[in-house]
């Protein structure tokens, strides 16, 4: 490449090449960004631009010697950071879309997950709303612009260097761990009121079904603990709001951590 390009030129394609490396996992994995239900080019336009916001923090910390198998572990590398962060800064949706899906297996709606021709795999109602209420919730607070500040700034936290590669790799592992554990937590809370009243309402309809054996219980239960859930879901979607607006502080957190992990 050094034959043909002027070095400024080669200097800048290796910068946004670095640049778009740790911004394309987070742009992929973070739902608020589209998801699967944006085109692929879609996404890689948004991870360009990404990276193209980054551009000057790159090259000011962007190497300026190097052979072939030092920017080929470079890039490993931010692609491992970008993969962290995204992974990280998903994780709150993934919650509140199990939460959802919980809340629907446990309500017997199941049944009513389709294959989305959009994402190519099966759709759970209640969870595609609980990311979009997060989804929402992320826009109102900034969260387009923060992502943006903290890609810039992440050049500073994160310089482009991998000489502490082995604890880097063992302090995300135990992020991923701790991140893991989180969004278990997260989504058994979210869903834990609707699990609750759909485990009584089994528990009656099993009580009406010992008393009157002659009632068939389950075909009429089933569309009762549909409606409840959904009820239940509906009068306590202020609660639901207030709850991820408390929680994005700890996840923000989270996702600085998993910038520092790679210091």
């Amino acid at each position: 490449m050094a034959t043909f390009l002027p070095p400024d030129l080669e200097r800048w394609l290796w910068a946004m090449g670095v640049g778009l490396t740790r911004a394309l996992p987070i742009v992929y994995m973070i739902p608020a960004f589209g998801g699967k239900n944006v085109p692929t080019h879609v996404r890689m336009g948004l991870g360009l631009a990404l990276a193209t916001l980054s551009l000057p923090h790159v090259l000011l910390s962007l190497p300026r010697v190097g052979g072939s198998l030092f920017w080929m572990l470079l890039l490993a590398r931010e692609g491992a950071v970008g993969f962290t962060v995204g992974f990280v800064g998903a994780s709150v949706f993934r919650a509140a879309e199990s939460a959802g899906k919980l809340i629907d297996t446990l309500r017997g709606a199941n049944m009513a997950e389709v294959l989305s021709p959009v994402a190519e795999e099966r759709s759970s109602p209640l969870g595609d709303i609980f990311t979009l209420l997060v989804a929402v919730i992320f826009l109102e607070m900034g969260g387009l612009p923060m992502v943006a500040t903290a890609m810039a700034r992440s050049y500073d936290a994160v310089p482009l260097d991998f000489t502490p590669m082995p604890a880097s790799l063992a302090g995300a592992a135990n992020l991923v761990i701790v991140t893991s554990a989180k969004l278990l937590e997260a989504t058994l809370a979210l869903a834990a009121p609707a699990v609750v009243a759909l485990l009584l309402a089994d528990l009656v309809l099993g009580a009406i079904a010992r008393m009157a054996p002659q009632i068939p219980v389950y075909f009429v239960g089933m569309p009762l603990k549909a409606m409840a859930g959904v009820g239940i879901v509906l009068v306590g979607i202020g609660g639901l709001q207030t709850a991820l607006y408390g929680s994005f502080g700890g996840w923000l957190s989270l996702v600085e951590r998993a910038f520092g992990v790679w210091r």
